[in-house]
């Protein structure tokens, strides 16, 4: 075993210590391997261990000191027994849970004394720690027991049934009506919310404890603890589900983590149901409340394993891996003290390969997320309660920068790396010397990028003159095409019928003039008119016969993509048929917002691309480039914002999709396409690159920083 010897071991080789007579044993098995629980039964607390373990915990009776029951140990399984350094760790943390009981001389008492500054900050970094500070009020196993009936009604087969089909029901309805509900979203955290938000929240959270509470009754474990949990200082109430620890099977010690997910999910699907099916009101807003905490709850945090709470514990159980988290502690530390300290007596925790891989990859993706979440906590604090976001901010960095830093300062001088000191401070020098260098004083590309709508300054909107029945594309779309080219052909039979009807009675009408002449002149003015009338339609119906012929107005080409799946199919005058643009006439209109809009104004523009979204292997320089000095509110076109897709905020209560959240400056880059294979068709969008002067990854980051600060809270 890895720090066999340690030069504290004289401190506890001399103590005779031994579990608690109150204390029972319990063997379980993950994965083939053999795992201890070790349970008070007056204070019902839990603690596993592993099989090397127990075989050097098993020989602690008070009467053997730890160095006798250790050498026993040692002689019987030289290989897998603890090392001296994992021996004293072990006796800290039992001593911790009350599990040990050892002789009052004041010698004997001062074996543990180097915990006692551990303890003490652990019960500060609880204390600190405000997430999640538990104050446990009531023994809840008596009434649970006479209540032992909702726990079988609940975990069976009709019950789940009937859960599966709620949640079914509620997530079909929350998925058909979206709109609806991104809409009610906006007054989620409003100040006349809040108080009914925190009521759901506080309901469901104990129904999601009495989840937990009625499962493990169920399988006949016992609960003794309910209480408050401050969760970013907001009580909510808690159980003590250490219980399932004793249970054999890891699909129970599964089913009670998953048993509050289950709850709150069921809780959310009823909330959807009436939430659909009821209309404005205090009834739909708490509802609402309800399917949204719920859903969210579940996903992000409680069904979430890479976080410690609800799934964490199921995904532990069903990997048949215990304590997964702190392996995965043990494998990142493992692997920094043999790849990057150089410490050549070091092993990893993992028992196989397959669980090498599992608590390395738990380890790097459950960090990443946290980091994550405490970025959003910080955010949302910030927007609601400025002073609580700086108190959190200084817990992270007190928690998760200064104290990393002094354990690992106190590992590179402890004996652990005696051996290979110099290249561990080499190694810790230069973990910090490089990243400044090449964060903080290497010159990176430096660029501002913003998206854009493609617009053709010269470009007809192509409709029917005629209505009639569309016969031939003569022109497919996308090609070129030459003012007067004949586009698409159209027919209608009721102009050729009405224009030879009309010719008849024009014959006709001229006869009867050439006859009043000599007959009833005064007739002659009556048919003169109604010729000129006659003639006149029948010109009307020949500029409508000619324009059945539609032609191109103009050099460009022709869009016209969804032209064919209207062929022999009748057209109404005036029905769009596609746009003609000139692709030699293009521009991108550019959305620049007024940080961005900061750095333009000090700089020429130099070196600017486009990129066209369907082709972004193709960068176009632009021939003219203008800005325009003045804040807009307003987009060209709704393809450019949220609604539609865009990149651009726009605010939720505009039906076109057009009105921005923030003013933004307005950029217009003229260009030409490159050859004849790149086309770019007026209305698609795209973005523009702009480089500026390499800076350092951190000066950039600071000033996007700062330029946060000063957006968001207007510092």
């Amino acid at each position: 075993m890895s720090r066999t010897f340690s030069e504290s071991w004289h401190r506890v080789a001399g103590a005779r210590v031994g579990l608690l007579p109150a204390v029972v044993v319990q063997k379980q098995s993950f994965r083939g391997r053999d795992w201890y629980v070790l349970r008070d039964g007056y204070t019902h607390r839990f603690f596993r261990i592993s099989s090397q373990a127990y075989a050097f915990v098993s020989r602690l009776n008070g009467q053997s000191t730890v160095e006798e029951a250790w050498e026993a140990c040692l002689q019987q399984m030289p290989e897998q027994a603890p090392g001296q350094e994992e021996v004293m760790q072990l006796l800290s943390q039992l001593h911790q849970s009350n599990l040990l009981h050892h002789d009052t001389s004041p010698d004997s008492l001062a074996i543990f004394g180097r915990f006692r500054e551990q303890k003490r900050r652990e019960l500060l970094g609880k204390f600190m720690g405000f997430l999640s500070i538990r104050i446990p009020l009531w023994n809840p196993n008596h009434w649970l027991n006479a209540n032992l009936y909702l726990a079988r009604w609940v975990i069976s087969l009709p019950g789940a049934v009937v859960m599966l089909a709620l949640m079914a029901a509620g997530g079909f309805l929350a998925l058909s009506n979206t709109e609806r509900l991104w809409s009610q979203t906006e007054g989620f955290f409003a100040l006349d919310n809040l108080l009914w938000l925190y009521g759901c929240t506080a309901v469901m959270k104990a129904l999601h404890e009495l989840g937990h509470a009625l499962v493990i009754k169920r399988f006949g474990g016992e609960v003794h603890r309910v209480g408050i949990m401050l969760l970013l200082l907001m009580p909510l109430p808690y159980v003590d589900a250490t219980g399932s620890w004793a249970f054999r099977s890891r699909w129970q010690r599964a089913l009670v983590g998953a048993a509050g997910i289950l709850v709150e999910l069921v809780l959310a699907a009823l909330g959807a149901i009436v939430w659909v099916n009821t209309g404005p009101g205090l009834v739909n807003s708490l509802a609402f409340n309800v399917m949204l905490v719920g859903s969210v709850s579940s996903l992000l945090f409680n069904g979430n394993p890479l976080l410690r709470f609800d799934a964490y514990y199921v995904l532990s159980d069903l990997l048949d891996i215990p304590n997964l988290h702190q392996l995965a502690g043990q494998q990142w530390k493992f692997l920094a003290d043999r790849y990057l300290l150089g410490s050549r007596d070091v092993e990893s925790p993992a028992g196989d390969a397959r669980e090498w891989w599992w608590i390395t990859a738990y380890g790097a993706l459950s960090f990443a997320y946290r980091m994550v979440v405490f970025a959003t906590i910080l955010f949302v604090l910030a927007d609601q309660i400025f002073v609580a976001a700086l108190a959190f901010l200084a817990i992270i960095l007190v928690m998760g920068v200064l104290n990393p830093i002094k354990k690992w300062v106190v590992h590179l001088r402890s004996p652990a790396v005696q051996r290979n000191r110099r290249r561990a401070v080499s190694a810790s020098v230069a973990l910090v010397v490089v990243p400044v260098l090449l964060l903080g004083w290497m010159p990176w590309p430096n660029a501002i990028r913003a998206p854009g709508l493609v617009e053709a300054v010269q470009s007809t909107r192509v409709s029917s003159g005629a209505a009639g029945q569309l016969d031939v594309i003569e022109v497919a779309h996308g090609n070129r095409v030459r003012a007067g080219q004949v586009l698409a052909r159209l027919s209608n039979p009721e102009i050729e019928q009405e224009a030879a009807l009309l010719r008849a009675r024009l014959d006709e009408l001229t006869v009867s003039l050439g006859q009043a002449v000599e007959k009833s002149p005064a007739d002659l003015q009556h048919l003169a008119a109604r010729i000129d009338t006659t003639r006149s339609r029948i010109g009307e119906l020949q500029r409508q016969r000619e324009e059945l012929v539609v032609r191109a107005a103009h050099d460009g080409t022709w869009w016209a993509p969804e032209l064919r799946e209207r062929s022999n199919n009748w057209l109404s005058r005036g029905q769009a048929l596609g746009e003609l643009t000139n692709p030699a006439a293009l521009r991108m209109s550019v959305v620049i917002s007024q940080e961005q809009a900061n750095e333009l104004f000090a700089r020429p523009l130099l070196g600017m691309e486009l990129v066209l979204n369907d082709r972004s292997h193709v960068k176009i320089a632009p021939s003219r480039v203008a800005i325009m000095a003045y804040r807009r509110e307003e987009l060209i076109s709704p393809a450019l914002g949220g609604q539609a897709g865009g990149a651009v905020a726009v605010r939720p209560d505009d039906p076109e999709g057009k009105q921005t959240l923030e003013p933004f400056f307005e950029l217009d880059a003229w260009f030409e396409l490159p050859s004849s294979e790149v086309k770019a068709m007026h209305g698609m969008t795209g973005w523009v690159r702009i480089p500026l002067s390499p800076r350092p990854l951190a000066l950039q980051a600071w000033q996007s920083f700062q330029q946060l600060l000063q957006k968001r809270f207007n510092l």
